[in-house]
This record gives structure tokens, sequence and C-alpha cells, in this order.
């Protein structure tokens, strides 16, 4: 019986594992900031509005993707600011939502998106953005 519920509790572990999201996101600026200058990383910054449904399916579906968890995870720090609620630094404007930006780890922009898109099309954003960096 033990063995059973050993099983049971790894076999639960790992099913949670997986199904956690993958991608870590600050919400607020400077911890996103403070994160990237200890990490050496690349930020990508999504200002957002709740509601907004471009905005839920790019954290729902898009982030969840194995090959843009992976680059993200990999290669940037990501700091997502609801645009109400969270103070968003004046250089980077709110266009519409869901607006992103890739900065160096300094924070300065080396690539903008504006609105949502399909797993395959952000990749490529994130890519060509990653080469700049």
């Amino acid at each position: 019986m033990k063995k059973f519920f050993t099983l049971m509790f790894l076999l639960l572990g790992s099913l949670l594992l997986a199904a956690s999201d993958g991608v870590k996101l600050y919400h607020d600026y400077k911890s996103g900031f403070e994160a990237a200058q200890k990490e050496n990383k690349m930020m990508l910054i999504m200002i957002h509005l709740k509601g907004c449904p471009e905005c839920a399916y790019m954290e729902d579906v898009v982030f969840k993707d194995e090959k843009v968890s992976a680059s993200m995870d990999a290669n940037f720090i990501t700091i997502a600011l609801e645009f109400k609620e969270t103070e968003v630094p004046a250089k980077y404007p709110r266009i519409g939502v869901p607006t992103f930006y890739i900065t160096d780890k300094e924070g300065n922009i080396v690539g903008r998106q504006i609105g949502g898109t399909r797993s395959d099309r952000f990749l490529q954003f994130l890519e060509k953005a990653k080469s700049k960096g």
C-alpha cells in the first residue's frame, strides 16, 4: 500500500509540473529589469489589459506553445504590465493591447509588435529581435 501511495504521489507531482505555465512572468518593471541585469538577458515587455481577448490568447495559447515558451525562458525576462494597474515606463507607450517590446538588458527597444498573433509568427518576432540584441 505504501508503494501505491508513493507511486501516486510521484505521478501527481509529474502531472502538476507538466501542467505548469513554463514562462515566468514579472508583473512590475523594476523587478523584471533587475532580473534582466542579473541574468544578462533581454526583456520581453507585454503591455496588456484585463478583459482583452487578444491578451488572454497570447498568455493562454501562444505563451504555452512549447517552442515559444522555450525561446522566452532561454532568452528573455518576460514582464507583463497591466497598464491600468501597473506603472509602465513612458519609453514603452501603449499603442494598442497587447503591445510587445523587446529590449536589450539596458531597456533599449530592439523590437515592437502590436496585437496578438499566432505562435509561429510570435516566434519569428522573438528570433528577429534576439538577433538584434
